[in-house]
């Protein structure tokens, strides 16, 4: 090893890769310094749709002060002055078939910092901003390298919480305001997929007759615009075809509110007279009407609530089956075993054995 170190070709070879470094430092210190304001750049992201990767044309890479990789599909392009609407209007029309162009006004901030940009509004804000038939998109990379709000924890659960209980059906203004909640935060794609998915199965608590996955598939969708689209097309549905359309929206809302507060405490003792002070309506008015938007009476909601807590701790843990009844609002054992008899056909125990036995 010494002597080959020692060897004029290994001490030639060892100065080509100081001197690589040393372009590599200089070269990266260059990116990460802003550009003159007096220069007054502007940037255009030529970006691939497809997964293949994205050659430039000769005559783009010329025009341009400067051109930089963003990846295998996309390219960071620099110009002096403003773009020409007709070079911006040849490169979509060279592009668009098989990509987009995103353009910047302002770059008074680092090469490096406008590909992060870039990169960013790829994977997060494109989602939002995507348009059928739009080729050509505008941002501002300072707004997103800026971008902090957030959709996590109480939020989130109160954004879920609003979209559960439906009220925004009958109050557009409420549906704009939560979409719009959504779209600032920018959650990214597999979140909003969950987030719909969990409430599309909430939805189902008041259409029993109806199969709202299946009515209502999550497949195909990829955009924002298709889920605002998704959202109205289910909007329709509640609004004119379901029995819901048959009362009024406050009625409506005070029903799903009562499910609401039924799913938090079927556990307890609760009677229809309980409900109705819930909801400020009549016993009789509320029995009638919650029959014929649920699909099913007060009583019998409130016991399939309680069934089906039941079948949960039955297969998902070892407590006895007397404890179980009361943990779920039964009177008794007695009583819960000739209940979820009626209502599952056989008893908890024999139950809890065969589902069990399927399980392992």
């Amino acid at each position: 090893m010494k002597t080959e170190l020692d060897s004029p070709y290994s001490i030639q070879f060892m100065k080509g890769i100081e001197e690589k470094a040393l372009r590599n430092r200089q070269n990266h210190q260059k990116l990460q310094e802003p550009q003159s304001s007096r220069e007054a750049l502007s940037a255009v992201a030529v970006v691939g749709l497809e997964q293949k990767a994205l050659a430039l044309r000769q005559e783009d890479m010329l025009a341009a002060k400067a051109h930089y990789p963003v990846s295998r599909n996309s390219w960071l392009l620099l110009y002096e002055g403003e773009l020409g609407e007709d070079r911006l209007l040849e490169m979509e029309q060279q592009y668009g078939r098989e990509g987009i162009l995103l353009t910047f006004d302002r770059t008074d901030i680092s090469t490096v910092d406008l590909i992060l940009a870039v990169n960013l509004f790829l994977s997060r804000d494109f989602f939002y901003e995507r348009l059928p038939n739009l080729s050509v998109y505008s941002a501002d990379a300072h707004s997103i390298l800026g971008h902090s709000e957030s959709l996590s924890g109480p939020r989130y659960v109160r954004v879920e919480e609003e979209l559960s209980s439906m009220q925004w059906i009958w109050d557009a203004g409420r549906m704009e305001e939560m979409l719009e909640t959504i779209r600032r935060s920018r959650l990214l794609p597999p979140v909003i997929y969950n987030l719909f998915y969990c409430v599309q199965i909430q939805w189902n608590h008041f259409f029993p007759q109806k199969d709202i996955p299946a009515m209502f598939p999550l497949t195909g969708i990829h955009w924002w615009y298709q889920w605002v689209e998704w959202l109205n097309n289910f909007r329709i549905f509640a609004t004119t075809q379901s029995r819901l359309s048959s009362y009024s929206p406050e009625v409506v809302s005070a029903i799903q509110n009562l499910m609401l507060w039924i799913d938090q405490h079927f556990t307890e003792e609760i009677t229809l007279t309980d409900a109705s002070k819930q909801v400020s309506v009549s016993p009789n008015y509320l029995s009638r009407c919650f029959k014929d938007i649920t699909g099913k009476r007060f009583n019998q909601y409130v016991r399939d609530q309680r069934i089906a807590c039941s079948k949960k701790m039955l297969l998902q843990s070892r407590l006895p089956i007397r404890k179980i009844a009361e943990l779920c609002g039964f009177q008794d054992q007695f009583y819960f075993n000739k209940v979820f008899k009626k209502a599952v056909g056989e008893t908890p125990s024999s139950f809890r054995q065969s589902h069990r036995r399927d399980m392992q």
